[in-house]
């Protein structure tokens, strides 16, 4: 029997996935690191390779309290699931940061998330996180779309 076959294993999984984009709109990097194995690995957007849950949630809490400061995660794009074994499940989504005043329907998927979550000690945590930018001219338009939502919140 795949993971996926049991109905709870989706609902935790869907739960795992909303405490990920809750700790991120909270802006706390503690919550988002204790989503992660102690000794996974994460590769920011940028390309940048962490080692550990301490050093995500460092490297989280850095972020959400300067360039992501006030900033959410998309929550309606698509997120697939696939079994690799019981207690081992690949998570492929797409998604966006969205600056303070941005609405979801207004920003395309602007990002490729695969991770691999496996069951450990009852709980589902992340163990690997690969985090890659998508899109024509992605940089640009994220520090364009960073300036626009910090030039409506000093008005």
């Amino acid at each position: 029997m795949t993971a996926l076959q049991d109905p709870q294993v989706k609902k935790e999984l869907n739960d795992l996935m909303g405490r990920l984009v809750d700790a991120w709109q909270r802006g706390d990097g503690t919550a988002y690191g204790l989503l992660f194995a102690e000794d996974a690995q994460y590769v920011t957007a940028p390309g940048e390779r962490l080692q550990g849950r301490q050093s995500i949630a460092d490297s989280h809490q850095r972020i959400f309290d300067t360039i992501f400061k006030g900033t959410k995660l998309g929550r309606g794009y698509p997120v697939r699931y696939r079994s690799v074994t019981s207690d081992l499940v690949l998570v492929e989504g797409s998604g966006a940061v969205l600056f303070p005043g941005e609405a979801e329907e207004s920003v395309p998927p602007n990002g490729l998330m695969t991770m691999l979550v496996a069951k450990e000690k009852g709980a589902w945590q992340i163990v690997s996180f690969q985090n890659t930018p998508t899109g024509r001219w992605r940089t640009v338009k994220l520090f364009w779309r960073y300036f626009v939502s910090r030039l409506r919140g000093s008005r």
